[in-house]
């Protein structure tokens, strides 16, 4: 409840901040202003409608709704962010920093330009996003391990993370997600947590399960548990999961093919989260063989090195999502987004198939992984 009222209070405070800017910009343009105000009014009973009121609502009228109010919320912080930084600009230029009241003195035509065009650029970058967010990448990580693997000389894993299904990103956008993940012909299908998204209602009720349950690989698929699967309904959650075929790992590890190990490790939220070294210890893993780790959340990667794991895979991070979040992730993770290698542990942090609220990806990538992992005996 606190956390829709925080939404609800910046939600509005940027509607009431933009909309006092373009009413100001169209004084002289009844046309515009009475336009102006007509969106504003619409989108806020968008917003109150499908934000509030959304779980006596089916999904199909749900979806559509939270479309309109995360795009509109996205629309907002741009532009809020354009006209910020063209009237700091107009202020710099015409040297009166420290008299902001200035702006309202600036030329009309001019004002009336800047916003149209702020207007103008922001709606190309979200088309710019949506284009980016639907047509995801996927990206060959090619890794080599120094360990035998029996009769294996190679696997080829599909690692996903944070795809979000629920009210947002629906079953359409869960046949296209899963329609790419098969078309890579994966050996193995790893993914990282927050596979769905707060609610269970709008999963069950678009039977998401029956696209999940087309996911097949020769050697598995499987999955650890990440901050969202812990919101709401968990166990319910995770036995969704586990029913469509994707196996949770949950502070444990199964030996894939007698040849090496996939390690799932609880996320953060849960209470009796193990240590990764008593995980491996209970589970009786033999470190000769390669231990690949899934944590959701990339925020202490030496546990991971300290304890011994080829490879460590996580989420969580969404590289931010859009510009300037990928700033921002970079500055509070070690590792926010891509390959490295610490120690003698190759990490790999995606960004992740899904998004939460606007579906935009601006200076981010939707992604599939493909870890091509090749043994060298």
């Amino acid at each position: 409840m606190r956390s829709l009222i925080v939404a609800l209070i910046i939600h509005l405070t940027l509607n009431v901040l933009i909309f006092l800017k373009g009413w100001d910009v169209f004084k002289a343009r009844k046309v515009f202003r009475i336009s102006w105000a007509i969106v504003f009014v619409f989108e806020l009973l968008v917003y109150i409608i499908g934000f509030i009121f959304f779980r006596h609502l089916p999904s199909q009228i749900v979806h559509p709704i939270r479309m309109m109010g995360t795009s509109w919320m996205f629309f907002l912080l741009y532009l809020g962010g354009f006209v910020l930084i063209f009237d700091f600009l107009y202020l710099v230029f015409r040297r009166q920093i420290a008299r902001p009241k200035e702006l309202l003195n600036q030329p009309k035509k001019m004002k009336f330009f800047v916003f149209i065009s702020s207007i103008v650029l922001v709606v190309s970058i979200m088309y710019y996003g949506g284009y980016k967010f639907n047509n995801p990448e996927v990206q060959q990580v090619n890794i080599t391990i120094n360990k035998p693997a029996k009769k294996i000389d190679s696997v080829r894993i599909a690692m996903i993370g944070d795809l979000h299904f629920g009210y947002l990103i629906n079953r359409d956008d869960a046949r296209r997600m899963v329609d790419l993940i098969l078309e890579q012909k994966p050996d193995l299908i790893l993914f990282v947590g927050d596979i769905l998204d707060s609610r269970i209602e709008p999963i069950l009720e678009q039977k998401i399960d029956e696209e999940l349950s087309r996911l097949h690989a020769p050697l598995g698929v499987f999955s650890c548990t990440g901050n969202h699967e812990y919101r709401f309904e968990a166990e319910q959650k995770i036995e969704f999961l586990n029913n469509a075929g994707i196996k949770m790992l949950r502070d444990s590890a199964v030996l894939i093919d007698s040849s090496f190990y996939v390690v799932g490790r609880e996320d953060f939220v849960y209470p009796d989260r193990l240590s990764l070294k008593d995980i491996l210890a209970q589970q009786n893993v033999d470190m000769s063989k390669l231990v690949i780790v899934l944590n959701h959340s990339p925020h202490d990667l030496d546990e991971e090195v300290n304890a011994g794991a080829d490879i460590a895979l996580y989420g969580h991070t969404h590289h931010g999502q859009a510009f300037p979040g990928n700033i921002a992730t970079q500055i509070a993770f070690e590792v926010a987004y891509g390959y490295k290698k610490k120690g003698n542990t190759h990490i790999y942090v995606t960004s992740g198939l899904g998004l939460v609220g606007p579906q935009y990806r601006v200076a981010t990538v939707s992604e599939i992984a493909m870890l091509n992992v090749e043994f060298r005996h």
